[in-house]
């Protein structure tokens, strides 16, 4: 014999209702009410959190300004010294004598750009062997 459907149906429907309907239509104006007020409240402190969320990055955003404002100001001192120091390391670069197939030996054989291998070579005072040591060692 096989069991009625009619029956099984039956407990099951009744497992799928929530609570909350069984009790009337009083309570589920009460859970109404409920649910309303607790999104009010959950409106208010999402917007709590915003404004600390905010509030937050703004610290953040300020102390990142200050800090580079920091560093601003010390590499202001220091850049001046240091231009100086260029500058004249630029003069006694630009006195050192080069060979244009010097330039070219270096160029062909380690790849480098022109600019790059007569710069080495002055670095290197004209030293075609001392900066091809250098530049290999690199």
């Amino acid at each position: 014999m096989a069991p009625k459907k009619g029956k099984k149906s039956e407990p099951a429907a009744a497992a799928v209702q929530p609570p909350a309907a069984a009790g009337g239509p009083e309570e589920e104006a009460e859970d109404v009410e409920e649910t309303a007020g607790g999104s009010k409240e959950q409106q208010r402190e999402g917007g709590d959190v915003a404004k600390l969320t905010d509030y937050v990055e703004q610290r953040e955003i300020d102390s990142a300004r200050a800090t580079q404002a920091v560093a601003s100001i010390l590499e202001g001192s220091q850049t001046a010294a240091e231009r100086e120091a260029e500058i004249a390391r630029e003069r006694e670069l630009a006195a050192v004598q080069v060979d244009a197939a010097d330039v070219a030996l270096i160029v062909q054989e380690l790849e480098l750009e022109s600019s790059m291998a007569e710069r080495k070579l002055r670095e290197h005072n004209g030293d075609v062997v001392e900066c091809l040591h250098a530049l290999v060692s690199e």
